[in-house]
């Protein structure tokens, strides 16, 4: 078990499930004790207070645990989903309904005759890491309501993976989605940032098969792409377009052109040793753009949730931005990255605000909030890292006087 001092523990499954569901006008019931969806709402998912409801608790009380009471839980789920006018439901496991072995997939399908909702169940047990929950999450869904498309659209991407607990608000994601459709390519699906004027996300989501290529900006998006390119021949680039190199290297990778050689910036910065911690995808990101807008020789990336599968040869993966370095790791504990952190070398750190709290020596510090540990903390925190805009603000930073 993990010891946190300074640190928050990150984000769990069924967190990703919210995450991942919460545009879609569905009903997320998380199958808990009474209480059980309250920290999601209030803490981790700082969207609740702008819209409506989308993720409730399903109210377990003690003696419902023990006797079973799986009529009422059900006719409660029919009755809230009917009443909030959502257009399906997703069951997500929890510890308890892992311990007691309840059989969600049952519910579903009793669900499913008594609203004539579509209704699917999230195989999370809560101890996995939210990208895990969000990636089941998204195969759940897009297996239920996902078709095989009459015709592609030219030139169209899907964006996979824009969950809030990775990438933030949905206005940081703006400068990824126009440079992709300043670049001539339109938008079929954003998974999952609603965008204001622009078809409503669930038909979107219906429509993402006649996509010709899906680019996937976190780990969540990774066994979707798997998934659309086994299922509808769809294949996918990888990568967050961090700074301006970032941005040119995706527009290549989307008009299948070889990337640009390398050049040297227009202001290096006074760095040697660079430290960025938080989401694998966008830590590469960070990166690419830290080696080459700004000429920072040595940069390492400290994910923290799991990688593997980021760098796993996939059938359907066309191309990459992430590159694996020989100092690169994978860990969310405190004490390793206290002490990654720290080594006498480093002296510019990209990463959450709660870790500064572990830096012991003078070093550049530049906050770069990751939802699933800071929660609704730094939410409205400043910062960007998209294309221009994540230039700009990492250059404003890289060069402001100690």
């Amino acid at each position: 078990m993990k010891v946190y001092h300074k640190l928050l523990p990150l984000a769990t499954g069924y967190f990703g499930v919210s995450s991942a569901l919460y545009a879609f006008d569905g009903l997320v019931v998380v199958y808990g004790p009474a209480g059980g969806a309250w920290h999601i709402n209030i803490e981790d998912e700082p969207r609740w207070y702008r819209g409506p409801a989308t993720v409730v608790g399903a109210g377990l009380l003690e003696m419902d645990v023990i006797l079973g009471n799986d009529s009422k839980f059900i006719s409660n789920i029919a009755e809230v989903s009917t009443q909030l006018d959502r257009r399906f439901v997703a069951l997500a496991g929890t510890p308890i309904s892992e311990i007691i072995g309840t059989d969600l997939r049952g519910f579903s399908r009793t669900l499913e005759s008594r609203t004539s909702l579509p209704v699917f169940m999230v195989p999370t047990a809560g101890s996995e890491p939210y990208p895990e929950g969000a990636s089941k999450a998204f195969l759940a869904l897009a297996r239920k309501l996902m078709h095989k498309p009459e015709r592609a659209v030219k030139n169209s991407v899907n964006i996979l993976g824009a969950i809030h607990l990775s990438t933030g608000k949905k206005e940081h994601m703006e400068p990824v989605l126009q440079a992709i459709e300043g670049a001539g390519f339109s938008l079929v699906s954003v998974f999952s940032v609603p965008r204001p004027g622009q078809t409503d996300p669930l038909e979107a989501l219906r429509n993402a098969p006649s996509a010709e290529l899906n680019v996937v900006v976190s780990t969540s998006g990774l066994a979707l792409a798997d998934y659309m390119y086994a299922t509808f021949g769809i294949p996918y680039v990888v990568g967050m377009p961090v700074g301006l190199r970032g941005r040119d290297d995706l527009l290549a990778l989307l008009r299948r052109e070889p990337l640009p050689p390398p050049s040297a910036p227009a202001r290096p910065a006074p760095f040697k040793h660079a430290l960025v911690i938080g989401e694998p995808v966008l830590s590469y990101g960070l990166k690419r753009c830290l080696r080459h807008d700004f000429g920072i020789s040595r940069v390492d990336v400290v994910s923290v949730t799991p990688d593997a599968a980021l760098f796993k040869p996939a059938g359907g993966r066309q191309a990459t931005l992430a590159e694996r370095g020989a100092f690169d790791a994978c860990t969310d504990g405190e004490h390793e990255a206290a002490a990654l952190m720290n080594a006498p070398s480093v002296d510019c750190i990209i990463a959450d605000p709660c870790y500064e709290a572990l830096l012991t020596h003078p070093a550049r510090f530049i906050p770069m909030p990751h939802i699933a540990m800071s929660a609704r903390l730094n939410w409205d925190l400043p910062y960007e890292y998209a294309a221009d805009k994540g230039y700009d603000y990492l250059a404003e930073r890289l060069f402001a006087s100690a």
